[in-house]
C-alpha cells in the first residue's frame, strides 16, 4: 500500500472529525499523521504512525521553523523512513507550511480549504493567528507550489479563484459521511423538534434561530427547539433564549451517538450560518448532511455553502440570511404539511446517498491521489 501523510495542526479537535474520518476511511492507501501537538482531550485517533514537532528535542523551535515554511530535517527523514507518496493538508495555512517539505522530498502536495482558511478579509494576525497570517501575505508561494487544492464546496471553490489559484489545479470533493451510520430507525418516533447542532459562534447565527422560535411558538408552542453544542457565546444565548420564552431546551456537547440519536427524533434541522464582517462564510456544515441522512428535512440560510448541502425545495428550503420571519414560515411549514414532510424526508436521505456518502467520496479522493503520484514519476 502506498503512504499518505495527512498534516494539520493539533490532533485532534472535536470540531474536527472530518480529518479523523479522512485518516481512518482510506481504503487503498495507508495514513500516516504529522502535526504540531496534540490536543488536549481531543479525538483519539487509529493511526500507526505520526510525527508530533513539539514532542521532538527542541520542538518549540522546531515548530517555529515548521510554520514559516522552512522543511524540518528529523520530519523528513521520518516521511522517507516511511516511504511517504504525498503529502494532504488541512486547512491553507497548513499547506503553506509544509508544501516546502514536499517539495524537498519530491512528491506531490494537497491543501484542502475548509472556509475560514480562504473565505477571512480581514488580515490581522492578532485575530486570525500568525501561521494563518503569514500564509495569506505569502498566498503565492503555496498557489505555486501545491500540486492540487480541494474545495469542501464549490462556495470555497469560487473563493479560491477569486484569491487567484490556478483553476486547473482547483477540485472541489464534499468530505462526507458515514451513510451507513447515520441511517433512521423507522421504529423510533420523531417529536416535534427543531434541532441544530453546532458551536456557539458569531458565523453559525444561533440569535436568529432564537428570534426565528417566537414566531414558531405562537404557531405551536409545543414544538421545541434543541440547540447542541457549546462555546464562547452560550450563556449570551441561554439569556437570549430566557428573554425571548421560547420552548427551548441546551443539552451541551453530545457524542456522536447521543447526536444521531436525537437526530433520529427531530423532525427539522436548522442551520442560520451567516457571514461576518471579516468576511468568512462558513463552507458547508456537514451536521446538515447527517441530519438529511438521517431523513430529517433542513432550513438553511442562503450563505456560504449550505445550500449544497440539501436539494433546495426537495430536501429542505434555503432562506434570505438573516430572514428571521422566512426562517420561521418555513419552520412552520414543515410541522404544517405532513405529505410535504415525508416527501422531503426521503429527498433528503437519498440525496445524502447520491452526493455525501463518505465510501464514495474517499474513492474520488484516492483517484485523485493516484493521478498525482502517476503525473510525478
Amino acid at each position: 500500500m502506498k503512504t499518505i501523510a495527512v498534516h494539520t495542526n493539533k490532533l485532534l479537535p472535536y470540531s474536527e472529525t472530518f480529518i479523523k474520518n479522512h485518516i481512518e476511511g482510506l481504503i487503498t492507501f495507508e495514513s500516516i499523521v504529522i502535526g504540531s501537538e496534540r490536543e488536549q482531550c481531543g479525538l483519539s485517533l487509529n493511526v500507526k504512525k505520526n510525527f508530533i514537532i513539539k514532542e521532538q528535542r527542541f520542538g518549540k523551535l522546531l515548530d517555529v521553523v515548521h510554520k514559516i515554511g522552512i522543511a524540518v530535517p528529523s520530519l523528513c527523514d521520518f516521511l522517507i523512513k516511511n516511504n511517504t507518496n504525498l503529502i494532504h493538508s488541512h486547512f491553507g495555512q497548513n499547506g503553506y507550511s509544509s508544501v516546502g517539505l514536499a517539495k524537498a522530498l519530491a512528491i506531490p502536495h494537497v491543501t484542502t480549504f475548509h472556509g475560514f482558511d480562504i473565505s477571512i478579509d480581514e488580515l490581522d494576525f492578532r485575530k486570525i493567528g500568525l501561521s494563518h497570517y503569514l500564509f495569506r501575505k505569502n498566498i503565492k508561494r503555496l498557489q505555486k507550489n501545491g500540486d492540487l487544492f480541494i474545495a469542501v464546496s464549490d462556495f470555497i471553490k469560487r473563493k479560491l479563484l477569486e484569491k487567484g489559484f490556478d483553476e486547473k489545479r482547483v477540485v472541489t470533493n464534499y468530505l462526507g459521511i458515514d451513510t451507513q451510520y447515520f441511517k433512521p430507525k423507522p421504529s423510533v418516533l420523531r417529536d416535534k423538534t427543531v434541532i441544530c447542532i453546532a458551536r456557539h459562534v458569531p458565523y453559525k447565527g444561533h440569535h436568529y434561530l432564537i428570534s426565528a422560535f417566537k414566531k414558531v411558538n405562537q404557531f405551536d408552542s409545543s414544538i421545541c427547539l434543541k440547540i447542541v453544542g457549546t462555546g464562547p457565546e452560550t450563556e449570551q444565548l441561554r439569556l437570549l433564549a430566557e428573554e425571548a420564552a421560547i420552548n427551548v431546551y441546551f443539552t451541551g456537547r453530545l457524542s456522536v451517538e447521543q447526536v444521531k440519536l436525537e437526530l433520529n427524533k427531530a423532525k427539522v434541522y436548522c442551520q442560520p450560518s451567516v457571514r461576518l464582517g471579516n468576511g468568512h462564510e462558513e463552507a458547508l456544515a456537514l451536521t446538515i448532511v447527517e441530519a438529511q441522512a438521517m431523513g430529517v428535512p433542513a432550513v438553511v440560510f442562503d450563505s456560504g455553502g449550505m445550500p449544497e448541502a440539501i436539494e433546495v425545495n426537495k430536501s429542505g428550503f434555503v432562506v434570505e440570511e438573516k430572514n428571521d420571519d422566512e426562517l420561521a414560515q418555513k419552520i412552520i411549514t414543515l410541522f404544517s404539511d405532513k405529505e410535504l414532510w415525508s416527501n422531503f424526508s426521503q429527498h433528503a436521505r437519498a440525496q445524502v446517498e447520491l452526493r455525501h456518502d463518505i465510501v464514495k467520496q474517499t474513492e474520488k479522493l484516492e483517484g485523485i491521489y493516484i493521478q498525482l503520484i502517476r503525473d510525478r514519476k
